[in-house]
């Protein structure tokens, strides 16, 4: 019955969440503004970048504290379920906070991405969407074509035959 009920709420959790979040996969990660190119395409000037900059810092520093924060709740949790006599409300209780947890780590991702959206504006937002997402298509074919070839063996001594005596 446990098992159910946590099934039935990772479910929920999982479908809940908002899809505007799903559609912030398409923003590339890390300092992509740092990058010559990229900055030069979107035209940023050295404010944005320096806007950019700060709001990755702070970023960064909260996603830590959070990813800290969101470990604990797991640990807790798991040690919950390893007692001999299961407690179903604390179970209970405990995932419900480790899922406010996830909630607090996503949101701060997100919030990063409407400084991204506030900083360049709708029209170079769009244009990043779009290049990452072209990016990312090009990388997942590049992956694909190598997979179907196997190893490639230019390159690879071991790939030329025998146990490489003469």
């Amino acid at each position: 019955m446990l098992r159910k009920t946590l099934s039935v709420i990772v479910m929920v959790a999982m479908l809940g969440t908002p899809v505007i979040v799903m559609g912030a996969q398409n923003v590339p990660h890390g300092k992509w503004w740092q990058n010559p190119e990229v900055s030069k395409q979107m035209d940023l000037t050295k404010e944005e970048i320096s806007n950019l900059d700060k709001a990755y810092l702070d970023n960064r520093r909260n996603l830590i504290d959070l990813k800290g924060k969101l470990e604990r709740e797991r640990l807790e949790l798991e040690n919950l379920f390893e007692n001999e006599k299961l407690n179903e409300a604390e179970v209970m209780k405990r995932f419900s906070q480790m899922e406010n947890a996830r909630t607090r780590l996503a949101t701060e991702r997100f919030r990063f991405i409407i400084e991204v959206r506030k900083t360049i504006g709708l029209e170079r937002y769009r244009t990043l969407k779009t290049s990452f997402d072209r990016f990312r298509k090009q990388m997942r074919h590049q992956i694909t074509e190598s997979s179907k070839g196997g190893p490639s063996s230019k390159g690879d001594p071991s790939s030329k035959g025998g146990s490489g005596r003469k």
